[in-house]
């Protein structure tokens, strides 16, 4: 699935933080590998008949062709059923035009192997903090929904919650097949930067603009061919504009262009 070096150093860093400094009473989490089945739904995540078999979230190794051993990893955590069902009000009881439901399901791996590394010794048992996936809309381009999730879901972060949105700054699979730098990486995420990181009104209008514009939009179509690994930045851009004025307080952690892959992390707001 590859890697690099210095995300994975990051991510152990924030898994620190998270435990040490910040002692959430839960975790809230957006990935990229699960969108919902339909436009303006949000899903939220429950264990498949947790009333028998407990609160443990399953792990979905959603991957494929690669060696058997990966399919062997584990990672442990817990859902949270009346924090789960506590989201699925609030959406539900918006203004928004969103809905929402809970769905069965486990965690995928745009959650776990991320944990995983954040967190190596089961320390969110271990710690007593609960987890729980919350879906992206159906539709790549409606960057609207999904910014109006993130602002929605802000209100857990007053609640004692964190919220962590994963995706990629760039993510194109196929052209990994074509071995060399891919200009368009380093463009992109200075476009994306440029965005994110200067102190401006209105970034989610900033990017939809990118999708009226030609040219920006064949570079983001370059670095991401289908967009749900570019929404969870979306998501992260509402919750952090609806807590004021953590939407100028947005820090790049870490960030590294790798061929067609951009490995990103960002801070949104103050850690306390």
């Amino acid at each position: 699935m590859g890697g690099d070096y210095g995300a994975f150093k990051t991510v152990r860093k924030i898994g620190q933080t998270i435990l040490q400094d910040i002692k959430p009473k839960f975790i809230v989490y957006v990935s990229a590998h699960w969108q919902s089945k339909a436009d303006n739904l949000i899903e939220v995540s429950v264990p498949k008949s947790f009333g028998k078999s407990g609160l443990e979230n399953p792990l979905i190794y959603d991957f494929y062709g690669f060696p058997q051993y990966m399919y062997q990893e584990q990672f442990h955590s817990e859902c949270d059923i009346s924090v789960a069902n506590d989201i699925v009000n609030t959406i539900n009881h918006s203004n928004t035009g969103l809905k929402a439901k809970l769905s069965e399901r486990g965690i995928d791996h745009g959650v776990w192997v991320p944990l995983k590394i954040a967190f190596p010794n089961d320390d969110l048992v271990k710690n007593q903090i609960p987890l729980i996936q919350v879906s992206l809309t159906r539709n790549d381009y409606d960057f609207d929904s999904n910014f109006k999730l993130g602002e929605l879901l802000a209100e857990y972060r007053s609640k004692g919650g964190v919220i962590i949105a994963s995706g990629m700054t760039v993510h194109n699979l196929g052209d990994m097949r074509n071995p060399g730098p891919k200009p368009y990486n380093e463009e992109f995420t200075k476009l994306l930067n440029d965005i994110l990181l200067t102190k401006q009104q209105n970034k989610l209008g900033k990017f939809k603009a990118i999708l009226q514009d030609a040219k920006q939009k064949e570079l983001l179509l370059k670095a991401h061919p289908s967009l749900e690994h570019f929404l969870p930045i979306i998501v992260a851009l509402g919750a952090a504009e609806q807590n004021g004025d953590d939407v100028e307080k947005i820090k790049q952690l870490y960030n590294n262009s790798v061929e067609s892959l951009g490995w990103g992390i960002y801070q949104f707001g103050d850690l306390l």
